[in-house]
């Protein structure tokens, strides 16, 4: 049987498998299909993250993420046949050993960004193209998370064909689905509904619904609230109390479910990195039309496929005139809503995902003579 480690910051896998198995609801594409890969011939193991483990500190100081995962499994190395992390910067340790052909055990990584150096000081930008070297080189296949990231990335320089991309990644539809067979009531749909900190643009957002007669309301994270506090108007709500948790993704569904549609505004800074991805699955896995900063590392238009809007940055009259749009037109809102939730349902949703990841590092467990050859075919996903 193929044994894998997988390797993911900050979170205990093992803990959410066994919330998971005493009945209890949870996203599991916030599991990264550690479920998928304990299943079939597959054997998974999560390495557990340590907070307070001194290596941690060390890599603190190092900008090396995960330092004691990393090392925990190197000791136990021997007890793997391959290494998957759903997030690459979590195992930069191994790209590196493996770079300098001072490690020779697989390893599978999901990559959000397309590792395409833009900095404009010559020394960061050098570092740029520095940690691009040692990921196209040191991880045996990297998996991006869509096309249009892979393409970014291999524009810049051609990538080798153990390298590829997928374009099934979304939300565990099931969990989903489980909220709003239970609801007995139909969607109150009477606000607009945001949620999320990491490269957010409130600001630009709540200057357009001075503007607007609308209910907006938040949820997101302490820290971020205290930011955002100042600027709000009286329509507009910050819901800081949701603790992040086993808990915390199932008790926002309730704000996903009476939202009018999902705002994502995002920051300018914002380059070809899937930032606001989670919400926008989530939204349309809850049939709510999206307006969202133009972000171009999403899988696809929300315009062209009619579930929702694009905005440009900063464009506070943009944000009016969308908001303004579905709030006067509710079944055109409805109607979007069912395109983005028959979307997830054909093409993006975690079971597609977690099929994909499963093939991808089953044949990297059985078969690793694959890796004698740099330039050796992976199993395509395309």
């Amino acid at each position: 049987m193929t044994k894998i480690a997988e390797i993911i910051r900050f979170y205990s896998l093992d803990e959410i498998m066994d919330f998971i198995d005493k009945g209890e609801e949870y996203p599991r594409h916030h599991i990264w299909c550690y479920d998928k890969l304990k299943e079939d011939e597959l054997q998974a193991e999560c390495i557990d993250y340590n907070k307070n483990s001194k290596w941690n500190k060390i890599g603190q100081k190092l900008k090396v993420l995960n330092l004691q995962q990393q090392i925990e499994f190197l000791k136990r190395s021997d007890e793997f046949d391959v290494v998957f992390a759903p997030f690459v910067g979590d195992v930069f340790l191994l790209a590196l050993l493996k770079s300098f052909g001072l490690y020779n055990k697989p390893v599978v990584a999901v990559a959000l960004e397309a590792f395409t150096p833009y900095k404009k000081n010559y020394f960061k930008r050098l570092r740029q193209k520095m940690l691009r070297s040692i990921y196209v080189n040191g991880i045996d296949s990297l998996l991006f998370i869509n096309e249009i990231t892979y393409q970014h990335c291999n524009d810049y320089k051609k990538l080798k064909a153990v390298h590829q991309f997928t374009n099934t990644w979304g939300a565990d539809l099931d969990f989903f689905d489980a909220y709003i067979k239970r609801q007995q009531e139909p969607p109150a749909q009477n606000y607009v509904y945001a949620t999320g900190g990491t490269g957010r643009d409130y600001n630009t957002l709540f200057q357009a619904f001075k503007n607007i007669d609308y209910r907006l309301r938040i949820t997101t994270k302490g820290d971020l609230a205290k930011h955002i506090l100042n600027n709000k108007t009286d329509n507009i709500e910050i819901d800081d109390s949701v603790t992040p948790g086993l808990y915390s993704v199932g008790l926002i569904r309730q704000e996903y479910y009476n939202a009018l549609a999902v705002a994502i505004p995002l920051k300018k800074s914002i380059t070809h990195f899937p930032i606001g991805l989670t919400v926008l699955f989530e939204a349309l896995a809850m049939s709510k039309p999206v307006i969202s900063s133009h972000n171009k590392a999403y899988p696809f238009d929300l315009e062209k496929e009619k579930v929702g809007f694009n905005i440009d940055f900063e464009d506070v009259q943009g944000w009016e005139d969308c908001v303004n749009y579905l709030i006067e037109n509710p079944d055109e809102a409805r109607e979007m809503g069912e395109r983005g939730k028959y979307l997830c349902e054909k093409k993006y949703n975690y079971k597609l995902f977690s099929n994909d990841v499963a093939k991808l590092v089953k044949r990297y467990g059985f078969t690793s003579d694959i890796l004698t050859a740099q330039n050796a075919e992976a199993p395509t996903l395309r």
